[in-house]
Order: structure tokens, then C-alpha cells, then sequence
């Protein structure tokens, strides 16, 4: 009995697994401690989250102050600092007792204290400017964090929002599809922008290297892509949508008919408030000359091989009318300051007509609207084609270079051939166009 005793007392069976129970005390602690700080990680995420968000909708509501955009509904009867908080709110962060936002999702959690702040810069690391900068925090308890002597931990978040005017306006803008440059086309703009609204990974696409020179601020929705060169070098992608600034103008004529008008006329020579087909024929037309007043055309209108059309005018096809220009034409066409038109056109739509040259109401069609000419041809004013793309090819060229200011809103626009769009004067001609705002997060 005494050697089993001493046997048992020097007996070592079952140590090994003590010792292993002892070592992994510290090891199960450190990782319980590595689960809590994965969950301020996520804290943190969702945070973050929330700020871009508050910082982002503060931005915004600036931006209704800046210049509210033809065409949108712009909701300023709050300020920017709620429009944040509210934001914030949505995604589960508020001030404690502040909780009342439409949408809000906060909801009040024992032993934390959430703060939001959203307050507009004028400068931000160094650049002036107008900022909005929204900063979230949390403080919680610590757990297992309190071994570490923490006893709260408090997890923050900050984003700030740039308000940019872009340029104004642009000189081209794809309303749905991408901006396509290919062959030799030369794009002289600095003044005012190229844009596009396409989300596509081509919203602004150059096709081919040799040729193409585009001198423009550039900004598109989704991406820029090139098969040459370093054309998308220049190009701000992922930028918010700039509103159609024209959008009441196409709702107002494409609404138009025939009965709206006090005379119809049909006549070989062009007439205001035309109403015929014209030029509809696979034959040369006839017409040659100068075109001066605002036109309604209900019939498609055809001009090929060679006239020569001059004139300060607005035209506009509607009512299924479609414009197709081929040939070697020689157009040289200034849009008119004060539109005429039936009494249905509000004076709201006639002001916003003004440097209206060529509004085509057509549906979409995959040919679209085909544009070309001769060198000495130009457009000075607006090519308004909504709900069609807009193809310009030849030797086709915008606004006598140095003389005026071209812009095209169209679905769609691509530039071919030898085309030439010079906008040098886009900002001093005293043109009403709008002051598009974009927002961006810096931060």
C-alpha cells in the first residue's frame, strides 16, 4: 500500500494534457480578444459606410442652392446638415434622441452612444472649394478589451464630399448611350465639357490611335476605354448623371401637331411652321438658299448631294418627321435667340429654345441622325436629338472656328472621318445654358 502510494505520488500519467489545458488559457483569450476586434472591424465598415452617405446627401442639398437643373425637382426645404443626418440615419447612425428622419433605422443599444456630424467646408487639405464633411462615431463598452485597460472603445469614421461645377455647359452630351471618336476626328473644346450618361465601361471610347485629338474636359458615368494612346488619361469616370437640361423642351414638342399651328403650309421654298415633306425624294433638292425664322416640319426632310443653306434658324421636326443630311451640302446655320411657335409652347419652353438650332423628336432607331458635309460647313447653337444618336461623319464641322458655340444633346453621339467641333467660344457668347453641378466623394 505505501509503494502504491509513493508510485502514485511520482506517477507523471495526465501532465501533458494539464500543461496543454494551462497554455491554451491565454490562447483562447487572445482569440475571443481578435473575435471582439472583428466586430469593431465591421463596426467601423458600416460606419464608414453611413459617413460617405451623410457627407454625399449634404453635397447634394448644396448643390439645389448652386444651380438647380432644368428638368429636375430639387427638394431644399431642409438643410444640408439634416439632409446628412438623415442619410446617416437610414444607415442605422444618429445622434442619441435625434432619431426622428424619415427612413431611420436607428435604434437605441445599452452602453453605446452614437454622435453624427455634418458641417460644409470651405477648404479642405489645402484646396479651396465647397466641402460637406460628415464624421460618425461610436462608443461602446469594452469586454475582453478591458485586460488591455480598455474599458470603452470608440470607433470613428469620416468621408467629405466635393460640390464641382463642371463645365458649362457641356458641349457634348450622350443622354443614354456612349461618346465614340474614330477616324481623324479633332475635338477642340476647352472651355466646355464632353459627357456621357452611359453607366457602360465605354461611356467614353476612342477607336483606333492615329488621328483623334480631343482637347475637352471629359466626364462619364461609367468607364473610358481605348484601343490606342493614352486618350482616357484625361477622362473623370464614375461621375454622377448630368440631368438633360432640355427635357421640358422635348416633352412640350413632342406633344405638337399639326392642329396647333394657324397655317399649314407646303410650299417647294421652306416657309415658318412648315408643315410638309420635304425634300422627301431620292432626287437632289431643289431648295438652295437662305432659311431665316423658326420651322416645323411634319414630314422628313432629306438634304443630299450639294445645296448651299444658309440663314439664322430653329428647326424642328416632330410628329414622326425625321432629318437626314448626306452629300457634300454646304450648311452654315446660326440658331435663332427668340424661337417662335404655336401658343401651346409656354414662354418657359420658348426661353429655354433660346440658341435652339435642330430639335428631331424621332424614336430610336439604330441608324439615327447622320450628319456630314463639307469643310465650310458649321452649326452655331444647339443639336437637340433625344431619343436618337447622333453620327457625325465626313468633313463635317460645328461652329466656324473661333466664331460660336456648338452643343449636341443627343442619345447617343459619334464623331468619324475628318469631323471638327470647335467650341473656343462657349463661354462668351452669352448663351443661357445651365451651370451643372456634379458631387463627389474626396474622402
Amino acid at each position: 500500500m505505501r509503494w502504491s502510494m509513493r508510485n502514485m505520488l511520482h506517477c507523471r500519467r495526465g501532465s501533458a494534457a494539464f500543461a496543454t489545458v494551462i497554455a491554451l488559457i491565454p490562447l483562447i483569450g487572445m482569440m475571443a480578444l481578435g473575435g471582439e476586434a472583428g466586430s469593431w472591424y465591421v463596426t467601423q465598415q458600416r460606419a464608414q459606410g453611413a459617413a460617405d452617405a451623410a457627407a454625399y446627401a449634404g453635397a447634394l442639398r448644396l448643390a439645389c442652392d448652386a444651380a438647380p437643373q432644368p428638368g429636375t425637382t430639387c427638394n431644399n426645404t431642409q438643410t444640408y446638415d439634416y439632409r446628412g443626418k438623415q442619410a446617416a440615419a437610414q444607415n442605422t447612425f444618429c445622434n442619441s434622441g435625434d432619431t426622428a428622419y424619415p427612413g431611420s433605422r436607428c435604434v437605441a443599444t445599452s452602453g453605446v452612444t452614437r454622435t453624427v456630424q455634418v458641417a460644409s467646408l470651405t477648404s479642405w487639405n489645402g484646396v479651396a472649394g465647397t466641402y460637406v464633411q460628415a464624421t460618425i462615431s461610436q462608443q461602446q463598452p469594452g469586454y475582453l478589451a478591458q485586460v488591455l485597460g480598455l474599458s470603452t472603445v470608440t470607433i470613428a469614421a469620416t468621408a467629405v464630399a466635393k460640390l464641382d461645377s463642371l463645365a458649362k455647359p457641356p458641349c457634348v452630351l450622350a443622354l443614354k448611350d456612349p461618346v465614340t471618336f474614330q477616324g481623324s476626328a479633332t475635338v477642340s473644346s476647352a472651355n466646355c465639357g464632353i459627357s456621357s450618361d452611359s453607366s457602360a465601361s465605354n461611356a467614353i471610347g476612342f477607336i483606333g490611335n492615329s488621328g483623334i485629338s480631343v482637347n475637352a474636359p471629359s466626364y462619364t458615368v461609367g468607364g473610358c476605354s481605348q484601343t490606342g494612346g493614352s486618350q482616357c488619361t484625361g477622362v473623370q469616370t464614375y461621375q454622377q448623371p448630368i440631368p438633360d437640361p432640355l427635357s421640358a423642351v422635348n416633352t412640350a414638342l413632342s406633344a405638337l401637331k399639326t392642329s396647333d399651328f394657324a397655317n399649314s403650309n407646303n410650299n417647294a421654298v421652306p416657309q415658318p411652321y412648315e408643315t410638309c415633306s420635304c425634300y422627301n425624294s431620292s432626287n437632289n433638292p431643289t431648295f438652295s438658299g437662305a432659311l431665316n425664322g423658326t420651322y416645323y416640319f411634319s414630314g422628313n426632310v432629306k438634304i443630299n448631294m450639294n445645296p448651299t443653306i444658309t440663314g439664322t434658324a430653329t428647326l424642328i421636326f416632330f410628329a414622326g418627321a425625321t432629318l437626314t443630311i448626306t452629300g457634300t451640302p454646304t450648311i452654315q446655320l446660326t440658331a435663332m435667340k427668340s424661337p417662335t411657335g404655336p401658343s401651346v409652347l409656354s414662354a418657359s419652353v420658348k426661353a429655354l429654345m433660346t440658341d435652339l438650332l435642330i430639335y428631331d423628336g424621332e424614336a430610336y432607331s439604330k441608324q439615327g441622325v447622320n450628319i456630314s458635309g463639307t469643310s465650310t460647313s458649321y452649326f452655331n447653337g444647339t443639336v437637340y436629338i433625344p431619343n436618337a444618336p447622333v453620327t457625325y461623319g465626313g468633313n463635317s464641322s460645328s461652329s466656324a472656328p473661333g466664331t460660336g458655340c456648338y452643343q449636341v444633346i443627343a442619345y447617343a453621339v459619334s464623331f468619324q472621318g475628318n469631323t471638327t467641333l470647335d467650341n473656343s467660344k462657349c463661354t462668351s457668347d452669352g448663351a443661357a445654358k445651365p451651370n451643372v453641378q456634379t458631387v463627389r466623394l474626396v474622402q
